[in-house]
């Protein structure tokens, strides 16, 4: 057996087995009173109506069993049971059998397959009403309309009325399911759009990288070229190692060319490597369409801005700031924003924007992916930086971030 179906099974043999004892117990209330009542005459505790009744009861019990695979089953088992009862042993006793009956109808009302279930309702209705007919015949004080017409209730209320409330249950439980596998889909739909946002922002990224290694290996191939020129007359392995770092260099830039050929955009073109230094003209931009953004560079002045911050590190600053303003744009339109560097810490650098609450005539964009954060987050874990983004204090947002230096307290001083 499964772990799957242990479940299952227990509840189903916890309910035949509470249905069984709550019978039983009623069966032997009800055989105590036999004496003071004339329609149990022959019901008394040992007699074959008693035992056969208690029989029919354990059978109906134990088919309750069979409701963890089919439902529906027990239903018209319970009711055949009920007839048999009434053909052999007719007696007073036969009204206990009604408890059985309804619990399975109860528990066939909870599949919700419908179809099935009127079918077999139908079916353990008619058997019902005649295990009554046959019953009631036996007592020849009840007239014939009567009898058909108490039948015919008691099969409406035994079969019929448990399943109004196993109706609603299943209702329920559909529209619950329903409801868990539409935020799974959600859920899932929205995983795949951020790892798509993240791979495409890893491939800008792989794109901004190969602009950085190109800007400086082109570098390295005219210093490498211009040593081959001054050493002339230095001894030959020199020459030779010179020419051969201009050589690397040229194979390493055309394979990054080749490399990354792949995933850039046919479409795009390139706007040069982005450092801090061009941070001013992003920010002049960005005030040229109507925005109002205060820069504020708080630096060392022993040692030139940005400092000892690799290449991708101030690109991962510059795209921050751009994202940030960009958001501002949109969910905070006329609102003030500030930029702020502070350069000052020997270790890291911190970038800061921040924009206010927008004002009560703009109308910020609705709703939002949150894929530029994923992208800033993802360009500052790649650094070994760390970002951050919420409310502000004054109902604006503010974006945060830290960025390592690469050498720490030894930094260059600023030059004269």
């Amino acid at each position: 057996m499964t772990t799957a179906q242990r479940p299952g099974t227990s509840r189903s043999t916890a309910i035949a087995a509470a249905t069984a004892l709550s019978a039983l117990a009623l069966l032997s209330i009800i055989a105590l009173l036999s004496p003071d009542d004339p329609s149990l005459a022959g019901a008394a505790p040992g007699t074959g109506a008693w035992w056969g009744t208690a029989a029919t009861l354990l059978l109906q019990s134990a088919t309750l069993l069979w409701g963890r695979r089919r439902a529906t089953v027990p239903l018209g088992c319970v009711a055949g049971l009920s007839l048999v009862l009434a053909l052999v042993f007719p007696s007073g006793l036969f009204t206990v059998t009604a408890l059985p009956v309804l619990v399975a109808s109860f528990l066939a009302g909870l599949t919700g397959a419908w179809r099935e279930v009127r079918r077999w309702a139908l079916g353990a209705g008619v058997l019902v009403a005649a295990a009554h007919l046959v019953n009631g015949s036996a007592d020849s004080r009840t007239e014939g309309w009567t009898l058909v017409l108490q039948a015919v209730l008691q099969a409406a209320v035994v079969v019929g009325l448990p399943l109004l409330p196993a109706s609603v249950i299943a209702a329920q439980r559909a529209t619950n399911a329903a409801r868990r596998e539409t935020l799974e889909a959600v859920s899932r739909e929205r995983d795949a759009k951020i790892s798509e946002a993240i791979a495409l922002e890893r491939a800008a990224m792989a794109r901004e990288l190969h602009d950085i290694a190109a800007h400086h290996l082109s570098g390295i191939s005219l210093m490498a070229s211009a040593v081959a020129r001054q050493t002339a007359s230095a001894p030959d392995e020199a020459r030779s190692g010179a020419l051969e770092i201009r050589k690397q260099s040229n194979a390493i830039l055309e394979d990054l060319r080749r490399l990354v050929g792949l995933l850039r955009d046919a479409a795009s073109e390139d706007e040069g490597v982005k450092t801090l230094a061009t941070l001013p003209g992003l920010i002049g931009t960005a005030r040229a369409t109507g925005a109002r953004v205060d820069f504020d560079l708080r630096s060392d002045e022993r040692r030139e801005p940005g400092a000892g911050v690799s290449p991708l590190g101030q690109l991962a600053a510059y795209r921050m700031v751009q994202e940030s303003l960009t958001n501002a744009a949109q969910h905070a339109p006329g609102a003030h924003c500030v930029v702020t560097v502070d350069d000052r810490e020997p270790h890291r650098l911190r970038l800061t924007v921040r924009n206010a609450p927008p004002g009560p005539r703009a109308r910020p964009a609705t709703g939002g992916t949150g894929f530029g954060i994923v992208g800033m987050r993802e360009r500052a874990a790649l650094i070994g930086g760390s970002f951050d983004a919420g409310p502000a204090d004054d109902g604006g947002w503010e974006t945060r971030m830290s960025i390592p230096r690469e050498s720490g307290h030894d930094l260059p001083e600023r030059s004269a």
